[in-house]
């Protein structure tokens, strides 16, 4: 199993679960990965990890749930791990507009810490806007779409 990136997903505000469903998933790909196997992988039942999927679905997570001749199959697309640098983006605007309507106080040591906070969101973000132009423009990301 991808345990790296499963840990990074659960960084991300996944549980335990639905991390390493993704990370098992993504790891099988092309190919779709049976709920059965799934639930062996996690220790968890079938329903369980349908539930979970359908969760993961509903946040909008690339993934989805297949009916097969015998089982239910789960698989992702490689555009998967990108999804969460766009969210990281979102995640750091939100957060960025938050940040600006922080008042300043009158102690200069505080300002000027909220004020370097401030300009490492609105550098990162710049730069996240840059690349993520890039990738646009040359349509790497709606490439990874269409799988």
């Amino acid at each position: 199993m991808l345990t790296k990136y499963a840990d990074t997903l659960k960084r991300r505000g996944l549980d335990t679960c639905s991390s390493q469903i993704l990370a098992d998933v993504l790891e099988s790909f092309p190919k779709a990965i049976s709920v059965k196997q799934l639930a062996h992988n996690t220790g968890k039942t079938e329903k369980y990890i349908k539930s979970k999927v359908r969760a993961m679905k509903r946040d909008e997570v690339p993934i989805n749930l297949r009916r097969g001749s015998r089982n239910n199959y789960v698989e992702t697309s490689l555009f998967e791990p990108v999804h969460w640098i766009l969210k990281e983006k979102e995640n750091a605007e939100m957060a960025l507009e938050d940040l600006s309507s922080i008042k300043l106080n009158g102690d200069p040591s505080v300002n000027k810490k909220k004020r370097i906070v401030k300009r490492i969101y609105r550098e990162y973000l710049r730069d996240m806007n840059d690349l993520i132009d890039r990738w646009y423009s040359l349509r790497l990301i709606q490439s990874l779409k269409d799988d």
